[in-house]
């Protein structure tokens, strides 16, 4: 499953948005879910929040999230609240 985050920034004013959206398609047959973050300019801690909710929505088994394209600061702020480690992150 893929979910495109369609938006430079990721925030408080629309975190839960993406939660939401994500929740309604994450199933207990789900087997991975690939989150494009091309367009991610910026993340706060409630956008964070949610790409830590939809890892957890995975079922069991299923493996992390996995995030792509994720560029310059939106990495940087992963790798600072040292949660870079609980997702697959690639090209």
């Amino acid at each position: 499953m893929k979910i495109r985050i369609n938006t430079t920034s990721l925030d408080r004013s629309n975190a839960v948005e993406l939660r939401e959206a994500a929740a309604g398609v994450i199933t207990p047959e789900t087997k991975s879910v690939e989150i494009d973050c091309d367009d991610l300019k910026f993340i706060d801690s409630s956008g964070v929040g949610a790409l830590l909710h939809i890892n957890n929505l995975l079922p069991p088994g299923s493996g992390p999230a996995i995030l792509t394209k994720v560029h310059g600061t939106v990495l940087t702020v992963l790798e600072l609240v040292r949660v870079h480690r609980l997702f697959t992150i690639t090209d």
